[in-house]
Order: structure tokens, then C-alpha cells, then sequence
């Protein structure tokens, strides 16, 4: 094996030997990156940049200083998780259209696995972000694109509005649970003022009687309440957006529980189910009636909402008119050790039952509020129909053919050289130590052919 150190004159002697190791990679590199470059499918670039505006409505869930934390941290938080995720790559595969009639399971996933490394996603801040779909066609890449950033958001809205739902259900359970407690307390406070009857004056006594009335009137008012609530879970179940995931079993249940427009929306529910056993859903009697059903559906749910608040806020006023004439009976009373007892429940119950009310009224404006949130994302960056393909980059490709096709001629050359066991000038003889004796001369048509 011969020293590979040696200077400029024998390098240009040994590319000159060593032409043909040097050329073949050379040559078979550089050619395939540069017919690589105009045979590979080309793909299209499209982009979109959207700006995620800041909850105005804080979680009543927890602290003030928590919630604006939450409220300004939260705006992109899992985004990559959501784009990539399973249901949203097989979303975008259906509305681009991709699925094959006979498919294999492998396929699928081989297609999926395809898409996913055809989206791009980068985040620019807190509130800004960036997706981008290459596909084979300019407006593919421009739909896919658009496609994604819709389910972003749908996906977003649907995750944001569990959370409210959540809330109003669980301050709701908050507050029925106090409200049992705090009739419960203001039960035994109003007994404890009959025993003390006798110290009432006579045109006093008729607040007794007020004070029932009152409880009949927040029985029957929430007994509304109720059935609204049980109305607006089966609504907000129901993907208005989406009708063929539409049950309607459970839709004929709404109109049982009293609601507005609750005749109405029965008739449309039998109208639309007859006609779809007798045509197809595609039939124009059936997509009128849908159409119907669904406007009835939202403006249901719509009154429903605001007869819900409506309903509680008189509920409220009744509470504090009964509330005034507690007051009024209790000032009235004889005082004792026990009779403080009393009166010192009822007035926790009362303050924490206030409270709850409270908290309930910001959960739902919560919830209220985020049924708007789509106006939260801003599209700064429309999808644009690209007009050059962004894959492959032809000069990126030829000049890394050149470069690597350079890298491993050099080396095939080198490496030739380092291996050929031949003598040929006086630096090979010195890697023996032995003395130079003579030199030949170089004779015309021989030296060629030495080499």
C-alpha cells in the first residue's frame, strides 16, 4: 500500500492514470441526480398563515391569575398533535378524494403515512401558525391546505366548547346540590319562626304564606329549567354541520320536553322521516325537508338558550324577593342560642348559593361566547394557487449530483491509487527504504502501456 501524501504534480498524475475509476461514479451520480431531478413527480406548494386572537372570556373554573395564563398560553396548545392526528389525516384523505374503491388495509396506511409527510406545519410565536400541504396538483395543494386549516379550527371549537359544556354541567350540579342545602336551611329557619308566631304582628303573618308561594313558583320554574337543559344536551350532541350523523330517535324526545317550537320541529321530524323511507336522500323532497328540519333544529336550540337564561334570572328575582321576605319575618322573631344556629346556616348557604349563581352565569356566557369562536382565528395568509412546482428543486439536485458525484470519483481515484502495488517513481521506492540503483528511460508507445 502506497503513502497517499504527495503533492499537486502527483495528483494531476494520478487523475490523469486513474481516469476511469474517477468518471464512472462521477458520471453515474451526476446522471441520476440530474434525470432524478425532471423525472420525479412534481409537487406543489400551498400555504396558510392564521393568527389566533386571545380568549376574552376566562375560565371560571379557576383563579383569576390562572385563567389569563391559561387564556394566553392555551391558544396553539397541541396544535401539531391535532393536525397530524389519525381522524384529521382521514378527513382531508376524503375530502381530497384519495381513497380507493378496493383498498387494502395496508394500503390505507400506506396512503395515511403518505399524507402526513405531505404536510408542513410551523408555529411563529404564541399565536401564529403556518400549514402546508404539497400535493400533485396545484389545486390540490391550494384544497388540501384549506381543508386542514378548516379542521384545525372545527377541531379546536369542538375541544374549547366540551370544556364550557363541562363548566355550565358541573356549576350547574354546584348549584342544584346548594340549592337543596340552602331550602333545606331556610326550611328550618321558617320553622323556627312559626314556633315564634306569636311575636309576629297580625298583618306580618300573611309573609308565611308569600314565602310558599314562592317555593311553588321556583318549583314549577325549575322543573322548565330542566327539561330546556336535557333539551340543549341533545341539540349540542347533534352536529347540525354534519346531517347524516343526525339520530333522529333522539330528536323526537326534544318536543316532549316542551321547548320552543317544539310542535313545529315534531311535524318536520315525521315529515322528514316519511319521505326518507319512501325516496333516497338525494330526493328534492327529502333535501327540502331536511333543509326544514335543520333550520327548526338551530332555531330551537337558539330560543332554547335564551328561554334557559331568561328562566334562571327569574328564578334569581324570585329568590330575592323571597330572600327579602325571610328577612322580614327573621327581623321579626325572638332571638335564642339555637334560633343563631339557624340563621347562621341559612346565611352560609345563602352567601355560597350567591356565589354559585354567579360563577354559573360566566360558564354559560363562556359557553355562549365560545359558539362564536371561530371569529378567534384570523387568516392573515390565504392558501394561494401555486404556479411553480416547490418539489423537486432541479438546481438543488444537479448541484448535489456535482458535488457528491465529485466526492466519490475522488475517492474511487484515491483509492485506487492507494491499492496499486506499482513502482513508478523514486517516493515509491522510498516506502521500502531501499537506495535508487539506476533509472529507465521512458520510451515512446511503452509507458502507456505500462500503466
Amino acid at each position: 500500500m502506497k503513502n497517499a501524501q504527495f503533492g499537486f504534480d502527483q495528483f494531476s498524475a494520478m487523475m490523469r492514470r486513474r481516469k476511469i475509476p474517477f468518471l464512472i461514479p462521477f458520471i453515474i451520480i451526476f446522471a441520476a441526480c440530474t434525470v432524478g431531478a425532471f423525472i420525479m413527480q412534481k409537487k406543489y406548494k400551498s400555504s396558510t398563515t392564521i393568527l389566533v386572537q386571545g380568549d376574552g372570556v376566562l375560565n371560571p373554573l379557576v383563579s383569576y391569575t390562572m385563567a389569563v395564563t391559561m387564556a394566553y398560553d392555551g391558544q396553539l396548545h397541541n396544535f401539531d398533535e391535532i393536525i397530524y392526528s389519525r381522524p384529521v389525516i382521514e378527513a382531508l384523505i376524503d375530502s381530497l378524494g384519495l381513497h380507493k374503491q378496493e383498498e387494502t388495509a395496508a394500503q390505507k396506511e400506506a396512503l395515511i403515512a403518505a399524507i402526513t409527510k405531505s404536510i408542513t406545519t410551523d408555529r411563529k410565536g404564541t399565536d401564529i401558525f403556518t400549514i402546508s400541504y404539497f400535493a400533485p396538483t396545484p389545486e390540490m395543494a391550494q384544497r388540501g391546505v384549506e381543508v386542514l386549516s378548516e379542521l384545525y379550527i372545527r377541531k379546536r371549537l369542538t375541544i374549547q366548547n366540551s370544556k364550557n359544556d363541562f363548566a355550565v354541567q358541573f356549576f350547574t350540579q354546584r348549584l342544584n346540590s346548594l340549592r337543596n342545602k340552602f331550602e333545606k336551611s331556610q326550611n328550618q329557619l321558617v320553622g323556627m319562626m312559626k314556633q315564634h308566631i306569636s311575636a309576629i304582628p297580625e298583618s306580618d303573618r300573611e309573609l308565611y304564606t308569600q314565602i310558599g308561594d314562592y317555593n311553588k313558583q321556583i318549583d314549577k320554574i325549575q322543573s322548565t329549567i330542566s327539561n330546556y337543559q336535557q333539551a340543549l344536551a341533545i341539540l349540542n350532541k347533534t352536529d347540525l354541520a354534519h346531517p347524516k350523523t343526525i339520530d333522529l330517535k333522539t330528536l323526537y324526545e326534544i318536543p316532549l320536553l316542551g321547548v320552543p317550537y317544539g310542535k313545529e320541529l315534531e311535524s318536520a321530524l315525521v315529515q322528514y322521516d316519511g319521505l326518507l323511507h319512501k325516496y333516497t336522500e338525494h330526493y328534492p323532497a327529502v333535501e327540502d325537508a331536511k333543509a326544514n328540519l335543520l333550520q327548526l333544529l338551530q332555531r330551537s336550540r337558539s330560543v332554547t338558550q335564551s328561554g334557559l337564561v331568561a328562566k334562571e334570572n327569574q328564578i334569581w328575582q324570585i329568590e330575592k324577593s323571597r330572600n327579602k321576605e325571610i328577612a322580614t319575618v327573621q327581623r321579626a322573631t325572638v332571638a335564642s342560642s339555637q334560633d343563631q344556629d339557624v340563621r347562621s346556616n341559612f346565611n352560609i348557604y345563602k352567601g355560597l348559593y350567591n356565589d354559585m349563581q354567579v360563577k354559573l352565569e360566566q360558564a354559560e356566557t363562556s359557553r355562549a361566547l365560545g359558539e362564536n369562536g371561530a371569529r378567534e382565528f384570523v387568516v392573515l395568509d390565504p392558501p394561494a394557487l401555486p404556479t411553480r412546482p416547490a418539489k423537486p428543486n432541479k438546481p438543488l439536485m444537479v448541484g448535489a449530483g456535482l458535488i457528491l458525484g465529485l466526492i466519490l470519483g475522488l475517492l474511487s481515484a484515491g483509492l485506487a491509487e492507494i491499492f496499486d502495488s506499482r513502482v513508478r517513481t523514486p517516493m515509491d521506492i522510498d516506502l521500502y527504504n531501499k537506495p535508487v540503483i539506476a533509472f529507465l528511460p521512458a520510451v515512446d508507445g511503452y509507458s502507456k502501456h505500462a500503466d
